[in-house]
């Protein structure tokens, strides 16, 4: 009996303290991407315009508040630098515009600098002016939460990322989602004090 309720307590503990992204995440609806599992990164390895080495991997970083982060670390090599989110041919499932009009992207950029996403839809193939957005994106010395309304239409099949339109920009892309804003991993000290005490309890 009391190795039951050791064990209760232990899971209930772990349920309020793992990170939430990781409990946010599901396996269908629209995607979104964390950066927390590099595997995560064959998801985005059809790009233009920007440094291969840069997008091979997931870099840690930190914010200001010292909470690590799992990003993906956008190095431009040429104006219109893009990238496809899910690849140019996506691994994800056609999405209802209406039901997902907002893309939630947290970020930290070097420079200010004009952001495009533009998207192909269940009716029309082809990347164009005519289905895109333009958004600007302000440097700041922190990550920041972005919401781009979209306004799109019809059945999305899949989009791309415009990250500015310069050469040798760093951008640091904490999360993309279409569900909603999701939140930064705990600082790792205080995990592992929340940790201690959860040993000290059993």
């Amino acid at each position: 009996m009391k190795l039951t309720f050791k064990f209760f307590l232990l899971f209930s503990l772990l349920l309020l303290f793992l990170p939430s992204t990781i409990l946010a995440r599901k396996d269908t609806g629209p995607p979104e991407w964390a950066f927390d599992d590099p595997m995560e990164l064959a998801d985005w390895r059809d790009f233009h315009n920007i440094d291969p080495a840069s997008v091979s991997t997931v870099t840690k970083v930190r914010d200001k508040n010292g909470f690590e982060r799992s990003v993906l670390r956008v190095v431009s090599i040429d104006d219109d630098p893009y990238i496809y989110p899910g690849g140019s041919v996506p691994s994800w499932e056609p999405f209802d515009a209406y039901d997902y009009p907002t893309i939630y992207i947290g970020v930290r950029v070097q420079e200010t600098d004009i952001w495009r996403v533009d998207y192909v839809t269940s009716t029309d193939g082809l990347y164009n002016e005519e289905k895109s957005q333009t958004f600007r994106v302000e440097a700041e010395d922190d990550f920041v939460d972005l919401e781009f309304k979209m306004h799109w239409q019809y059945m999305v099949k899949g989009f791309r990322i415009h990250t500015g339109t310069n050469r040798n920009i760093v951008s640091e892309i904490d999360y993309v989602s279409l569900r909603g804003p999701m939140r930064v991993t705990q600082n790792p000290k205080r995990l592992a004090t929340t940790w201690g005490r959860i040993k000290d309890l059993l």
